[in-house]
């Protein structure tokens, strides 16, 4: 099982320079990717969704490519004139105004703002392709490890509230009878009240009470609700996503919750029912994570 939580992160060499990919992943109910790449790389981003999705299918994922070219590298910049001519412009009537002796350089024009800016290129995509997308898997992959880490850890909690869930059907299994003993006392101190004399027809009451004990079993329930906890382990040792299949499963045994709850009428059986569903909330609220 994996978590839809993770990072990754991969830096690639190569002639053409250094690519650096990091992505990190949140839980989200589709696969979302949300990739920012410099300028010159912007016509591969079909690529990179592409590769991505192939290898991942739930979850929020930013992805941050950077690129560094090799440090020998020829650099190629354009010059502003416009930007220079305006500057001098400038520089000259502050020069008389202060009646400065210093001349203005070229060197002093260079290192100004917007004066000089490095020349964008476009870039063969597919001389570029290939360590990029080396790039991109060797950082999936680091991100696939933590989200599997993460995934062994909720599904070793979720094993232990499956647990829990099940002796407490056992609890419900065992408490169940007492529901009809309960309600054929009651009745019968009813009935003696009332008529302060024995009851007449015994046979009518026995009638009674087994209508009100078949309205009141929840042993279908609760070989249901062990039913899906077994569908939910099966479901925990899948290779394949199981996200969503777990949320389904979790809403039928809080469907068969609901359904003992409605038919109890003993408190130790109410107060039972209601940890239950608690635990369920609690395996609902770890299961939005998972892929």
């Amino acid at each position: 099982m994996y978590s839809m939580t993770g990072f990754g992160k991969a830096e690639v060499k190569s002639k053409l320079g250094t690519f650096t990919v990091e992505m990190n992943s949140v839980n989200n109910r589709y696969l979302e990717l949300s990739p920012r790449l410099p300028r010159q790389f912007f016509s591969l981003e079909a690529r990179v969704r592409e590769e991505i999705s192939s290898m991942l299918s739930r979850g929020k994922v930013h992805i941050y490519v950077a690129f560094d070219e090799p440090q020998d590298a020829p650099g190629r910049y354009r010059l502003n004139r416009a930007a220079a001519r305006a500057y001098y412009q400038e520089l000259e009537a502050i020069h008389k105004e202060l009646g400065l002796v210093h001349e203005i350089s070229l060197q002093d024009l260079l290192i100004l703002p917007d004066v000089t800016s490095p020349e964008r290129l476009s870039v063969d995509e597919e001389e570029y392709w290939p360590p990029l997308q080396k790039a991109i898997a060797a950082a999936v992959a680091g991100l696939v490890r933590m989200r599997k880490r993460e995934g062994a850890t909720l599904a070793k909690d979720m094993r232990q509230r499956l647990k829990k869930i099940e002796t407490l059907t056992r609890q419900v299994e065992i408490a169940a009878p007492k529901m009809v003993e309960t309600y054929r006392d009651k009745i019968r101190a009813r009935i003696q009240q009332l008529m302060d004399a024995p009851i007449p027809d015994q046979e009518r009451l026995e009638e009674e009470i087994a209508l009100h004990a078949e309205k009141t079993d929840v042993a279908e329930e609760c070989v249901r609700l062990k039913s899906h906890i077994g569908e939910y382990r099966r479901a925990l040792g899948l290779k394949e996503p199981s996200g969503k299949r777990l949320n389904f499963i979790l809403q039928e045994m809080n469907r068969e919750a609901n359904t003992i709850a409605s038919k109890t009428s003993l408190p130790e059986i109410a107060s039972t029912v209601i940890s239950i569903k608690e635990e369920i909330e609690r395996l609902r609220e770890q299961v939005q994570n998972v892929e």
